[in-house]
């Protein structure tokens, strides 16, 4: 049975039958014909489409001890980016399937995508940790930023940011050059579980590198003060041994 993805062979099968019947047209106004029959606007939201599923069918490298999720993390690519990455210098991207005039536009746009880890917090109570990272984007209408949470036993969120509700030095949009981007928590007594990493909302490609988690003075200001999130309860889950391969150079 063909699908979508047999798009040039159903345009080659349709000039054919034309043909046969003293119709001619070309290859080109025959592939948007096809994209039509599949409901679509023209050829280049179809090619588009058949590129997202063979790209989901071979996905990019995860880096050793870092994890993929999110509300809509089929609509990512996720992992490194061996084309961006050297021998020396590992980078890791978060980058939508779809293109900014797919039909799915709106509906992709209200999802998102992460890369990250966690790990157990209790090593670092009572502790001031900055996690931070140098970021890139391109075409990015939604948000591209890093991310961090504190879990208590419950598992409740106690702390929590993601730089979108800041005036300034908040998260990316559009297209970007390498930017520095950090946040700082003060460590809770009742801190249980640490969660970060990378975040990617609606379209476009955000790259990471130089990311770091450490521990740093008083002088540094925190990002986030305490709250209770009761209704985010979530499922306790971290990896043993705390942070790890924070430079992406050991890939799974």
């Amino acid at each position: 049975m063909r699908t979508f993805r047999h798009a040039k062979l159903m345009a080659s099968t349709l000039r054919t039958l034309l043909a046969e019947r003293g119709a001619s047209i070309g290859h080109a106004e025959s592939l948007e014909i096809v994209a039509r029959q599949f409901g679509l606007r023209n050829w280049n939201i179809l090619a588009a489409r058949i590129a997202a599923a063979e790209r989901q069918e071979t996905p990019a490298a995860l880096p050793k001890g870092w994890s993929i999720a999110g509300t809509t993390p089929g609509n990512y690519a996720i992992g490194l980016d061996a084309a961006q990455s050297s021998r020396t210098e590992k980078i890791v991207a978060i980058s939508c399937l779809f293109s900014s005039d797919d039909p799915d536009a709106a509906r992709i746009q209200n999802g998102f995508g992460t890369l990250m880890q966690a790990v157990d917090a209790r090593p670092f109570i009572g502790k001031r940790l900055r996690f931070s990272a140098l970021l890139k984007t391109r075409d990015v209408p939604g948000h591209a930023t890093i991310w961090m949470r504190v879990d208590d036993k419950a598992p409740d969120t106690i702390l929590f940011d993601n730089l979108m509700s800041r005036p300034a030095n908040g998260a990316l949009t559009g297209t970007s050059d390498w930017t520095a981007r950090q946040i700082v928590f003060q460590i809770p007594e009742d801190a249980d579980s640490l969660h970060y990493g990378l975040l990617l909302t609606g379209m476009g490609t955000v790259w990471a590198k130089t990311v770091r988690l450490e521990v740093v003075d008083d002088n540094t200001p925190p990002t986030a003060t305490r709250q209770h999130y009761e209704r985010q309860r979530r499922v306790r889950r971290v990896i043993e041994g705390g942070p790890q391969n924070l430079d992406f150079s050991d890939i799974a």
